[in-house]
């Protein structure tokens, strides 16, 4: 149930796209609304800061006060809060301090649209957050109807983990009258060249879209109990592309996915799958950390750097031994060349996933047959 929906805000009008979306939320279920901003003086070395932090402090409680007032002439619950932190730390605080239900925000904000999600306030918010993220890319006009029915996607992986996704519609369905298609997109292998040669991977599409389509029967006849009809979709292709051309062709107001899925080493996949899909989305999406994941980090107070990635001078990691196949590898790979190519991206992020591909081929090359040990 919805209670507290929390919108953060930087002054930017990219930013104040989430107003929309969390106002309608809120006029359905009555929820309040909470519109926070973090604020930081940057001021000359040597400078009494307090000064400029009592001036910039209360420029951001004027400008949440001229957002909330039509609110509340609304009749909706509103509150303003002033953080003097580190954006995404204030976020995550205010969540947890206020019990928020749901958190509403843009994929990007001062950063404009250059701005990847991941090495974003968006990514550590998605990394560490408690409860669902909904996620308004900067591209995206499409409005909610104010009234009547709301299309839900949820494409779903085939673990457990992603299936938490469908637990995340709860905070929509309460609210709206939902027609919800679940979908599984099956994706060919790409072919890894190794030496003079390409590696074999098996791939038989009959039968993994036969599995494909018992899986969500399987997930559908847990709403069947309630009544709900539920549509169920397979395809294949590339998993972003098919998410955001289904998103678009059936005009689904809001997309819901798990923002990690099978196992630990997919974890690089699955976040290039989401970055991707923002990027393409013509729909907000509603994003659930998987409640496996909530302890898995610590949450850094301030904005990611190279300073934080291992290898590039900064804290070192425990170190993991991995035993990969071949496939592994190869998903591995694309993930890691998704990353380090997308434009926009963190550069301290870019240059720690170069050197590990770097590392993964050169385990590769020295492999003698047997799966290849990542460190």
């Amino acid at each position: 149930m919805l209670t507290t929906i929390l919108v953060p805000l930087d002054g930017s009008p990219l930013a104040e796209r989430a107003i929309a979306y969390a106002t309608v939320l809120a006029r359905r279920s009555g929820a309040r609304m909470m519109l926070m901003q973090a604020v930081h003086a940057h001021v000359l070395p040597g400078l009494d800061p307090t000064e400029a932090q009592i001036e910039i402090t209360e420029s951001a409680k004027d400008y949440l006060d001229t957002v909330a007032r039509p609110l509340s002439r609304e009749g909706i619950s509103t509150e303003t809060h002033v953080y003097y932190d580190a954006p995404a730390h204030a976020v995550l605080d205010a969540a947890n301090h206020h019990d928020a239900s749901l958190v509403v925000m843009t994929a990007h904000g001062r950063g404009g649209p250059g701005r990847m999600l991941y090495g974003s306030v968006a990514d550590q918010v998605l990394r560490h957050a408690t409860v669902p993220v909904l996620l308004v890319p900067s591209i995206v006009e499409h409005p909610w109807p104010a009234e009547g029915m709301l299309s839900v996607l949820v494409p779903l992986d085939g673990s457990e983990l992603a299936a938490e996704a469908l637990q995340a519609t709860g905070v929509l369905t309460e609210t709206f009258v939902s027609q919800l298609t679940l979908l599984r997109v099956v994706q060919p292998p790409t072919y890894p060249l190794y030496g003079d040669g390409y590696a074999y991977i098996p791939f038989d599409e009959e039968a993994d879209l036969a599995a494909a389509r018992e899986y969500l029967a399987g997930q559908a006849a847990r709403f069947s109990e309630s009544g709900r009809t539920v549509n169920t979709e397979v395809v294949v292709g590339e998993t972003a592309r098919v998410i955001s051309d289904i998103a678009r062709d059936e005009r689904m107001d809001v997309i819901v996915m798990a923002t990690h899925g099978n196992g630990r080493l997919s974890r690089l996949i699955l976040g290039s799958v989401t970055n991707a899909t923002l990027r393409l989305a013509t729909a907000p999406l509603l994003l659930v950390r998987p409640s496996a994941m909530h302890h898995a980090e610590p949450v850094s107070s301030g904005p990611v750097g190279m300073g934080s990635m291992v290898g590039s001078g900064g804290p070192q990691e425990a170190t993991v031994d991995v035993r990969l196949s071949a496939v592994d590898l190869e998903l591995i790979e694309c993930g890691l060349k998704a990353l380090a190519y997308a434009p926009g991206y963190d550069y301290g992020h870019v240059l720690a996933a170069r050197a590990l591909a770097d590392r993964l081929k050169k385990s590769a090359r020295a492999d003698t047959g047997e799966p290849v040990a990542a460190h």
